[in-house]
């Protein structure tokens, strides 16, 4: 009533009101991209501690195939020093040996069985390892499937490295999040737009000549307004944090160039490694089927009484050491051969 009142009234006033950014200088979808790329950075990290766990896996099950075939080589020649004594037997029946040539047979059998229990020592620590690493109960006495040397493979040796690894993609999506995230933080020193508007009404106890519903619906009011926003000192306060975020783009870039120099490293140091066991396997591979011949025509001469025990000896001596430098050489390189595909292909290749 625009009347001058002096008593106590009670009064109620309800409203609304609602602001919405027009132009933002880009901020929000700066601000929005840097999420998503911080988002993607992590599921990279995820990607690479996976890597790392499946190279220890991968590690430790060809440490088994190599114990396995270990105990393999080992009952091998527990079996040929089983046959030569039976043999030895009959011709000593017949008074054709010595007794010497009898212990230093029984030596080589009791030197061969003790190669066997440690190659079952070994292989039982190499089940147990493997166990810890996948977190799953395996029996000491599980068969690992064999996998061999890819000989007929195409192993690229002189690709460059893969540059979808984790290693890379995590660097790369945290320098995009941290580059979004300066526009978003220098966006605040420029203009913005905002749509503004509200909507109340009001009740007041002392005007008695209208009732409630009457005075709120006398009293509607609402407004809509655009407002243009100029920071003027605002970027006094950003540089600090604009210049704390591009030293930490630095020593990202840093990071992902030490990373990428460390990984070229390990690619040129795979391939030289895998020349290098390519070539040892092979040997190695060649020197058993020379030392297995010879065995071979030693048994012979042996069982015919034209050589020696002493020469059987060293003949199953030698072929030991060569079935032992093969199986070495042959798992290494398949160990090799999968580190290679990891880096030029970003996928380890298990076979089916």
């Amino acid at each position: 009533t625009n009347a001058y009142i002096d008593q106590f009234y009670n009064s109620t006033w309800a409203g609304v009101r609602m602001n919405m950014p027009l132009f933002t200088s880009f901020r929000n979808s700066n601000l929005l991209s840097s999420a998503k790329a911080s988002f993607s950075a992590s599921e990279s990290a995820q990607e690479n501690a996976k890597n790392t766990i499946t190279q220890q896996v991968l590690a430790a099950y060809i440490n088994g195939l190599a114990q396995q075939e270990n105990i393999k080589n080992a009952e091998k020649q527990l079996s040929n020093d089983s046959i030569q004594y039976l043999r030895l037997m009959t011709r000593k029946d017949a008074g054709l040996i010595t007794k010497t040539e009898e212990i230093q047979l029984l030596n080589q059998l009791k030197a061969d069985e003790l190669v066997f229990l440690d190659a079952q020592l070994n292989y039982e620590i190499a089940i147990a390892e493997l166990s810890r690493l996948l977190n799953a109960e395996l029996s000491l006495t599980t068969e690992l499937s064999p996998l061999e040397p890819a000989t007929s493979a195409n192993i690229p040796v002189k690709s460059a490295i893969n540059e979808q690894l984790p290693q890379f993609t995590e660097a790369n999506w945290r320098l995009k999040s941290i580059r979004d995230n300066i526009r978003a933080t220098k966006a605040l020193s420029y203009p913005s737009i905002e749509l503004s508007g509200d909507y109340g009404t009001f009740y007041a106890s002392s005007n008695p000549e209208r009732s409630f519903s009457q005075q709120l619906n006398d009293t509607r009011n609402g407004s809509i307004s655009i407002g243009l926003n100029i920071p003027l000192l605002r970027g006094l306060q950003n540089r600090p944090q604009i210049q704390e975020q591009k030293v930490r783009e630095i020593m990202i870039q840093n990071d992902l160039d030490r990373t990428r120099l460390q990984l070229n490293q390990d690619l040129k140091l795979a391939t030289t490694r895998y020349q290098n066991l390519k070539q040892r396997f092979e040997t190695a591979n060649s020197l058993y089927l020379l030392s297995e011949e010879n065995m071979n025509l030693i048994q012979y001469q042996v069982n015919a009484g034209t050589a020696t025990m002493v020469d059987f000896l060293l003949a199953q001596t030698n072929m030991e050491r060569a079935l032992n430098s093969r199986t070495n050489a042959k798992y290494q390189l398949i160990h090799q051969e999968k580190l290679l595909q990891f880096y030029t292909t970003g996928k380890f290749d298990f076979g089916e």
